[in-house]
């Protein structure tokens, strides 16, 4: 498994990203310039289910290949710096339990090239991929806490300045700063 500083790798569906370089050439972003507004924000765009043909490679002696095809659901997004074959999943900057479930969002600073995401399926390890507009800087998602892993209930990507604020910051304790050290003064 590929690491690199600063990413922590996860456990869940990092395995194998299965993506057609057709798939990856289908989806490009417009670049949008500093003078231009800001690109629409990204919402729940994922496929929820992936149509997946699952087939033996290779003949084992004495078995008898049974190739599967099914329709999996979606479950979890996953933010890269570069094409996701090509670079480790970056980690989220915020998470945040609470009443309401888990939550996670991604602070992603501009850089060149951009950010790429995939959205993953139940029981497989095919992906579908696709770059994201250059001007994101912010993503989120919003975990059902009804399964035994952690699947996505709603997920946005978008310029952070134009996106509402995520429903459970809006509702978390605000941060209390300690008070400051006292100090004594010696009278000599």
């Amino acid at each position: 498994m590929r690491q690199a500083i600063g990413f922590r790798p996860t456990v869940v569906l990092t395995a194998a990203l299965l993506v057609s370089a057709s798939a990856l050439a289908a989806q490009p972003a417009a670049p949008a310039s500093a003078a231009s507004s800001p690109s629409a924000p990204l919402v729940d765009a994922c496929p929820a289910q992936l149509p997946v043909k699952q087939t033996v490679s290779e003949a084992i002696a004495g078995w008898t290949p049974l190739n599967q095809e099914g329709s999996y659901p979606f479950v979890r997004v996953a933010f890269y710096p570069a094409p996701p074959a090509d670079s480790p999943l970056i980690v989220p900057s915020i998470e945040y339990k609470g009443a309401s479930g888990l939550h996670d969002g991604w602070d992603l600073p501009r850089r060149p090239g951009g950010y790429w995401m995939t959205c993953a399926y139940g029981n497989t390890t095919a992906t579908v991929a696709r770059k994201l507009a250059d001007d994101v800087d912010f993503c989120q998602a919003d975990y059902d806490g009804h399964f035994l892993t952690l699947v996505v209930r709603h997920w946005s990507c978008g310029v952070k300045r134009t996106m509402a604020p995520p429903v459970w910051a809006r509702h978390a304790p605000k941060a209390v700063r300690p008070p400051a050290k006292a100090t004594t003064r010696r009278n000599d």
